[in-house]
């Protein structure tokens, strides 16, 4: 029995390698995981591109935020987790929207890449189920009275509600190592709406936290910086 340690002592792999963490590590400090090893790491990144797009876009009035985890599994399978917060004060059509939340996506992604213990570069494909809730309220909007015939309209506004929306996504990405356990990385996207519309007209958000302005496709990029656990 002490042989066998001594052997998987030299060759640099602890006996039961399979869950637990890996005891060499590349020139650049990031972990070797065997590559029998079914977890082997885990990433938490940042989107620094929505941000400044959303500012520059609305001028201002309308910021996103987001941070995103995934793990690797068998250096193929990458579930994913990303939650964020978003308000929005703007102009819609036939009213004036403001309203605020949290948004959260869960997922997995395929790497296309060959498998590699030591390479923790990645190109992503993979779905998602995305979900949001906010606080908005629509203000200024336009009620034409028939009994003026259509020519003298009043404002109306819609007292603060609670609103839940979920759409779908599928998506391609890649996260490359740049040094010692740091990540840059991309992702495009497509989102689809699934939430049912609201009967009522003129009671709908304009904008989703996490999916955007309301339509029934959306299209989102991001582009992250991370770290490498």
């Amino acid at each position: 029995m002490v042989s066998l340690v001594a052997t998987a002592q030299e060759t640099g792999w602890a006996l039961d390698s399979t869950f637990k963490a890996p005891v060499m590590r590349n020139k650049d400090g990031t972990r070797i995981y065997s590559d029998s090893a079914i977890y082997q790491g885990m990433n938490i990144k940042f989107d620094i591109f929505t941000p400044i797009l959303e500012a520059v876009r609305s001028k201002g009035k309308v910021q996103s935020y987001e941070i995103g985890m995934n793990w690797r599994l068998k250096q193929r399978y990458y579930p994913t987790l990303e939650l964020g917060y978003a308000w929005a004060d703007i102009a819609a059509e036939g009213g004036h929207h403001k309203g605020q939340g949290a948004f959260a996506r869960v997922g997995v992604d395929l790497n296309g890449l060959k498998k590699h213990p030591e390479r923790l570069n990645a190109l992503l494909v993979g779905i998602r189920i995305g979900s949001a809730l906010q606080q908005f309220s629509i203000a200024d909007v336009e009620v034409h009275n028939p009994y003026w015939e259509g020519t003298q309209p009043y404002l109306y506004s819609y007292a603060p509600r609670f609103k839940a929306d979920v759409w779908g996504e599928v998506g391609v990405g890649a996260q490359v190592q740049v040094w010692e356990g740091f990540q840059m990385g991309w992702s495009l996207r497509m989102k689809i709406l699934m939430t049912r519309k609201d009967k009522h007209n003129g009671s709908l958000p304009a904008y989703i936290p996490g999916f955007g302005y309301r339509d029934d496709t959306n299209w989102g990029i991001n582009y992250y910086i991370g770290y490498h656990f």
